[in-house]
């Protein structure tokens, strides 16, 4: 059952709030140029609410048996809350609400503290909201342009780095680039059906008819830009080059809100459309299938084997970060009642894991500059045992280790493959794993089995004190990983749900 309205604030909440509460942030902001304590106290109570709303709503849902619709204009459905884009949503609340918790030490010793950093992380996770939560092409369009001009200014945010200019400059050329693929893959979908409604396209498909003047290949054709778009959204080879260089030269909490958040909304988008718009054609879903699959294959091979050869901490979670996306989107091929709910744990389990090891690797600051070198990491064991512990499970966690949460997401995605009829993908994601495995255990090794480095007198290390909120993320990513690893069901269970939620029906 599907209820409908004109407008509805409440069913409209996940995306109203954070966007009103990021335009009052950014009020606010010339009155906290001088103590910004109150700023971040602000920003960080409003992204627990962003957690509390749909969670909320979640069992609003369990408890009438429905899903909740906003019609944004009459005859024109723009806006879409159900239990995937509910999920999602609290997936982003999360991402933003660990990213906050290590901002502030960070940008102090980098000497990058902009209060502006607050409305615009607020602003980011509005635009994912309206990607995952609508039917329609345009909004989503408008929910990543949002989302990506808030990542192309916080990657910049420190200015005076040359490498964090750089960075922000890659991801501006490269993301309009994208975008335009995007635009131009959505203008020859309207030309060929006259609808932006993914569910009115996945009807022109399985009808095999596009609308005058415009055929069905002229439909595919768009369809298929529009997912090069997203595949340079998430990092898919070869449409990953951007991502070492942006990675490394943004503020590490940046990057690290980044890898998690951004990946998670642009697979959510790509949910919708193969499991609607592109699942009713037979000969077309062979041929997206076909296309994922190289993408996945090739994505999982390059991901590991370049980080083979990184030398710093956040370039090898960036090649990390592609080669996820890889074991990401071979849940995407499997069937809506196989694939999907193991996608969405993936991409759980995945942030909270990512989120934490670029928690670690923030601590790691020397002379206002990341210190990042997999040297750096030499003997922290011994000084800082608990931050390497914490290090330690999010990457044995990344490399697959049971009990750890990354070893389930792993093997649930691993089964999918199977059991849709993909056993050479599901070979290569288990080669790909282990390749992956050695550029882990090489920070693993540099923490646990080497010497501190000598540092003359009165010099200080790569790691200073860690702030409380820090060690509060760090304490809820690692407790959140071991519980996705030994209670699994707790997460799977209610995700069961999301695929009934999913099919574009009229």
């Amino acid at each position: 059952m599907i209820e409908e309205s004109l407008f509805d604030a409440w069913t409209a909440l996940p995306t109203l709030w954070p966007a009103a509460f990021g335009l009052l942030l950014l009020a606010f902001v010339p009155a906290f140029q001088e103590d910004r304590r109150w700023l971040w106290s602000t920003a960080v109570a409003g992204m627990a609410l962003m957690i509390v709303i749909p969670v909320t709503m979640l069992f609003q849902l369990e408890s009438v048996g429905a899903l909740r619709y906003t019609a944004g204009l009459p005859g024109s459905e723009m806006v879409r809350t159900d239990r995937l884009s509910l999920w999602l949503d609290v997936l982003f609340g999360v991402c933003g609400f660990l990213a906050l918790l290590i901002a502030p030490s960070y940008l102090e010793k980098a000497r990058c503290h902009r209060p502006e950093l607050y409305p615009l992380i607020f602003l980011a996770v509005s635009g994912m909201t309206i990607m995952v939560g609508t039917d329609h092409l345009l909004m989503v369009f408008l929910g990543l342009e949002v989302l990506s001009i808030s990542l192309y200014v916080m990657t910049g945010l420190a200015r005076e780095s040359p490498s964090s200019a750089e960075a922000a400059l890659k991801y501006f050329l490269l993301g309009a680039f994208s975008t335009g693929f995007l635009v131009y893959g959505i203008a020859l979908v309207y030309g060929s059906t006259g609808t932006f409604d993914l569910r009115q396209i996945g009807v022109e498909l399985a009808s095999g008819s596009g609308a005058a003047p415009f055929g069905v290949e002229t439909l595919v054709a768009g369809l298929g830009l529009i997912l090069v778009a997203f595949a340079f959204k998430v990092g898919l080879a070869p449409f990953h080059f951007w991502v070492p260089d942006v990675y490394q030269g943004a503020p590490t909490p940046v990057t690290a809100f980044m890898a998690a958040a951004t990946k998670a909304a642009a697979f959510g988008v790509l949910i919708r459309i193969l499991h609607g718009a592109l699942d009713g054609g037979g000969a077309v879903r062979d041929g997206w299938i076909d296309v994922l699959g190289l993408l996945a294959a090739a994505t999982m091979i390059l991901g590991n084997v370049l980080a083979l050869a990184q030398r710093r901490v956040k370039r090898l979670l960036a090649y990390s970060s592609v080669a996820h996306a890889g074991y990401i989107t071979l849940g995407l091929i499997a069937p809506l009642e196989i694939g999907v709910p193991n996608t969405i744990f993936y991409l759980i389990v995945y942030a909270f894991m990512t989120l934490g090891a670029f928690a670690v690797v923030s601590q790691f600051q020397r002379s206002g500059n990341d210190s990042d070198e997999i040297e750096s990491f030499d003997g922290l064991w011994r000084t800082h045992p608990w931050l390497a512990a914490a290090m330690g499970i999010f990457l044995l966690s990344m490399i697959g280790i049971p009990p750890l949460g990354g070893f389930t997401g792993k093997y649930v995605i691993f089964l999918a493959a199977i059991d849709s009829g993909h056993p050479v993908l599901a070979s290569v994601m288990a080669v790909a794993a282990v390749v992956g495995a050695a550029y882990y255990l090489r920070v693993l090794v540099a923490m646990f089995f080497r010497d501190p480095q000598k540092r003359e007198e009165g010099e200080r290390g790569p790691v200073s004190s860690v702030p409380a909120p820090a060690k509060l993320a760090l304490a809820i990513s690692v407790a959140a990983t071991l519980v996705l690893g030994l209670a699994p069901g707790l997460v799977l269970e209610p995700l069961a749900e999301v695929t009934a939620t999913i099919a574009m029906l009229p």
